[in-house]
């Protein structure tokens, strides 16, 4: 009967482990899904402070994560910037994200600039500052 008492105290202190290990994981997952729908948001809504507080309090670096960094359906978070007039956000995002994040082709094979410079000549003459402030960070 000890020996059954020992093993059930070493399966028990293994179970718990194994959960703590495991729980951690799923959490950062959670955690780093958060941080990119706020940074979503904060970039449609041309909150600077905001962005920059968020990526302060996760420890993270924009230029770390912004390659895997989708926004639903509007694309990176420098488009969904480009596209909502949001130059604030836009300029924080273009110098932290680095040269290679701007320069990175999306799912539609175009760069955050090509995809700003054909707004520009589709008629959209407002979206220049941002082709200039592209340009300039690349």
């Amino acid at each position: 009967m000890y020996k059954f008492l020992n093993t059930s105290k070493i399966l028990t202190v293994i179970t718990l482990v194994l959960v703590t290990l495991t729980t951690p994981q799923n959490s950062n997952a959670n955690d780093l899904q958060r941080l990119a729908e706020n940074l979503c948001d904060y970039a449609k809504n041309n909150n600077r402070a905001s962005m920059r507080k968020k990526l302060k309090t996760a420890r993270m670096q924009l230029k770390a994560i912004y390659p895997g960094l989708i926004c639903g359906a509007g694309g990176s978070l420098m488009r969904v910037a480009v596209t909502n007039d949001a130059i604030d956000a836009a300029k924080f995002i273009a110098t932290k994200a680095g040269k290679k994040g701007l320069a990175t082709a999306e799912k539609d094979g175009k760069t955050v600039l090509e995809y700003t410079e054909g707004l520009v000549a589709a008629g959209d003459a407002s979206k220049q500052p941002y082709v200039d402030l592209i340009k300039s960070k690349l």
